[in-house]
């Protein structure tokens, strides 16, 4: 069974935790860079040196609105002996491979009247299978007593999980017929600002407040027993709210239907199903089971590699399963799809 790394970090600057991380990951850190040099050379016609012009262009705007997460950028380059360059390709990815499509992830919040534990909050990471090894789980200890426990790729920021104040963050990818190169904040140094937030409405403002040049999907969830669904892109931002206690996603607008430049998915009614059969009596385990299901297969919320046309590394495959517990303080994480893997389980 798979097992994604977990990396401790800790550092009384953003710029040393950076380093911290960047020594404890080097060798995945090394091995995610030339696995998406590769990966680009497939899938656009932009050579290094392009990408590399793209996500500068990028920084101004980053240091602008979140100073704090390009120095632990500039860290983590430092602590894994590689290029600042490199390392900004690796965390513009998301506005780099939205073309061609893969379908990224299904996510969805259960409140506390459908969970009786609840909150939690849920995502199956749909991506390509190339990308499994370099999965890891960061655990953030910042010098101001936040902690942030998460999953990424290594060499990126956080990029998704939550914090001890409360706060929690899913995501998924979108794509609008408005998107395209502009200004705006990566999507992955927003989500590393959104997880240092100390409650639902800083979270919410900061999410709405942020420019972008192309879409994404932020699941946004509390302890405090809220969630909230954003559709950003663009030309701006669509909310939507639980309903009977559950809210989920895929990737596509919801709202306004007419900004959908990929095709309509339909994971994310089929995981409200699911839930729904157990609306009042939701728990861990259930959502687990939720996470392995496989209705409509192939287009499934288990997702597995099973374009054999394509190289192994390209197939897409749910990646990892991750569930957020907000009143235990813990994190469920299973690398792979979630019907072959194990769970294991984190604290805050």
């Amino acid at each position: 069974m798979h097992k994604f790394d977990l990396i401790e970090i800790r550092g009384e600057t953003p710029f040393a935790r950076g380093v911290s991380y960047g020594m404890q990951a080097r060798e995945k850190i090394s091995s995610c860079i030339h696995d998406y040099n590769e990966y680009f050379q497939r899938h656009t016609k932009l050579s290094t040196n392009q990408l590399r012009t793209y996500s500068m262009a990028y920084v101004p705007s980053i240091c602008e609105k979140a100073p704090d997460t390009f120095e632990e950028l500039q860290g983590i380059a430092e602590g894994a002996g590689v290029e600042l360059e490199e390392l900004m390709v690796l965390n513009c990815r998301y506005e780099i491979t939205k073309q061609p499509q893969v379908e990224e992830c299904t996510t969805a919040a259960v409140l506390s009247e459908a969970a009786p534990n609840g909150p939690l909050l849920i995502k199956n990471w749909d991506y390509r299978a190339g990308v499994l090894d370099h999965i890891v789980i960061l655990h953030i200890h910042e010098a101001d007593g936040i902690r942030i426990l998460g999953l990424t790729e290594a060499g990126q920021l956080i990029r998704e999980g939550f914090n001890n104040r409360g706060v929690g963050l899913c995501n998924n990818a979108l794509k609008s017929i408005y998107d395209g190169p502009g200004i705006g904040i990566p999507a992955t140094f927003l989500r590393r600002k959104v997880l240092t937030c100390k409650s639902f409405d800083e979270a919410k403002a900061l999410i709405l407040s942020t420019s972008r040049s192309v879409s994404n999907n932020m699941l946004l969830a509390s302890a405090d027993n809220r969630a909230l669904d954003i559709e950003a892109s663009p030309v701006g931002n669509e909310l939507i709210e639980p309903s009977y206690g559950i809210l989920t996603h895929a990737n596509h607008f919801v709202v306004q239907r007419e900004l959908n430049a990929w095709n309509y998915s339909y994971r994310d009614t089929r995981m409200r199903e699911l839930l729904e059969a157990r609306n009042g009596s939701i728990d861990v385990d259930y959502v687990k089971t939720c996470a392995m299901d496989h209705a409509n297969y192939p287009k499934c919320i288990c997702s597995h590699p099973e374009d054999t046309e394509a190289l192994l590394a390209d197939r897409e495959m749910t990646v990892a399963n991750l569930i957020i517990d907000f009143r235990a303080g813990k994190a469920h994480v299973c690398a792979g799809p979630p019907c072959q893997g194990e769970y294991y389980t984190y604290s805050i």
